[in-house]
């Protein structure tokens, strides 16, 4: 019998049956090399604990997703929110973070609509895969040309004279090359691949039924056995033709990475699905800057704002071939007209700790800053960390580098900071809460937080 089991990150959960999942866990984390979830033991009885990797887990009958911890606890009125609704604020709240981190493309309607559907957010990403593609394939496929060889009784396109001439006597068999106006094209193999998968991974009713729709629609596309996420990069197969069909492919990459997992090789029943939320919540928080940026930084307009320095990049060394190495690569780097550098962001998902004087900032991190501020000459570096469910009060400390501090007679001059701060994913990101995540992030960029 199916069943779907919900665990929040670094949670543990009470489960009878968990020692019966104990080896194919294991196998899952040999081949990841890191555990989503894993047994333990709660007091006297089985266990499953979650890592702090959000993914699903499919194991015979048995669903695990493992959600971060992004929801409110409480709803209208101050009533406490159930674990499902919990769960699925959860669930709708990553789609958000996933479509400013560039994952998918999703419109405040689609999550209005996903508001009543009650599935894992596995499930919800098929479902919108499928809707999406079903949607843009009725408004036409995505042809091209390309050149066939055949062996035909009439002339068409070009003769193969070589071809021809090998097989004298064939006289009324023509080999010819043809251009043909296909939807059996790689893009779209990429996308038929991907839903021959999901309707074998699928359990929801629905999503099966538009999966079934759009196998009979792609009848003619090719269906390859492999396609890698490399092997789809939209540089490769995205042009001005075909732009309507990058947000589908970015979605279908995620199908296609080394993070879905088949366990049992052609058995599609039993996979993992998991999301590095450190990339997602950094591509989430420089997008969302560069997306509100008139209201965030409304004083460096005329400023660059480069991710991942893109074209303005820096390294510790070089080595004895004169090679540049060690680069250093912040997540987003504000330059102003005069080419030097006045803030530098990094976003890290991981959990602080109020209590300690230095929030338990990983000291690896922290010297990571300190290499930014010294190579980019950066009076000011700004450390994002996500504010989640047990972190009652937002976060922000100032923390002045000794390097950097001038002493004179009179007074004592700071001329160089890192700054560890949190923005609040507590929340229903989608609804009418964009404003007070601008409001945050301005205070944090231009330094108004005391």
């Amino acid at each position: 019998m199916a069943e779907t089991i919900t665990l929040f990150e670094h949670e543990t959960y009470k489960y009878a049956d968990a020692v019966a999942l104990t080896m194919p866990l294991e196998r899952l984390k040999n081949a990841l090399g890191f555990h989503i979830v894993r047994v333990a033991a709660e007091g006297s009885q089985p266990a499953l604990h979650a890592s702090q990797y959000v993914g699903i887990v499919r194991v015979g009958g048995t669903t695990i997703q493992v959600l971060p911890k992004i929801y409110r606890t409480k709803g209208e009125g101050g009533k406490e929110l159930t674990r499902e609704e919990q769960a699925k604020e959860a669930t709708h709240n990553l789609l958000y973070l996933l479509n400013y981190a560039g994952y998918l493309s999703i419109t405040q309607h689609d999550l209005a609509n996903l508001r009543g559907y009650d599935a894992d957010w596995f499930e919800v990403l098929t479902y919108l895969f499928a809707t999406h593609l079903l949607e843009e394939w009725q408004r036409g496929a995505y042809r091209t040309y390309q050149a066939v060889e055949d062996e035909l009784p009439v002339l068409r396109g070009k003769l193969r004279v070589a071809e021809q001439l090998r097989h004298p006597a064939r006289l009324q068999i023509f080999s010819v090359v043809y251009d043909e106006f296909t939807t059996d094209n790689r893009l779209n193999q990429v996308f038929r691949l991907v839903v021959e998968r999901l309707w074998h991974m699928t359990r929801d009713a629905h999503n099966r039924r538009l999966l079934g729709d759009l196998q009979m629609m792609m009848d003619e596309v090719t269906l390859c056995p492999s396609i890698t996420a490399a092997e789809a990069k939209p540089e490769r197969l995205i042009t001005r033709l075909n732009q309507r069909f990058a947000p589908l492919l970015t979605l279908a990459r995620l199908f296609l990475d080394d993070s879905t997992l088949q366990l049992t090789s052609g058995d599609l029943s039993t996979y993992a699905f998991v999301f590095d939320m450190n990339r997602v919540f950094e591509g989430f928080v420089v997008n969302f800057i560069i997306r509100h940026r008139d209201k965030i930084i409304p004083h460096m307009q005329d400023y660059d704002l480069l991710p991942q320095t893109r074209q303005a990049g820096r390294a510790l060394a070089k080595n004895e071939q004169n090679n540049h190495v060690f680069h250093l690569r912040p997540d987003l780097a504000v330059r102003d007209k005069t080419g030097k550098f006045p803030l530098l962001l990094d976003a890290k998902y991981k959990t602080l700790d109020p209590d300690k004087e230095d929030y338990d900032v990983s000291r690896e991190d922290f010297y990571q800053m300190y290499a930014y501020a010294r190579r980019y000459d950066c009076p000011r570096v700004l450390m994002i960390y996500p504010q989640t469910v047990g972190m009652n009060e937002g976060l922000c400390r100032r923390f002045t580098l000794e390097e950097f501090m001038v002493k004179n007679d009179k007074e004592e001059k700071h001329q160089g900071s890192i700054t560890v701060a949190t923005i609040d994913l507590r929340k229903e990101l989608a609804y009418n809460n964009e404003q007070e995540l601008i409001c945050r992030f301005k205070e944090l960029m231009i330094g108004e937080v005391k």
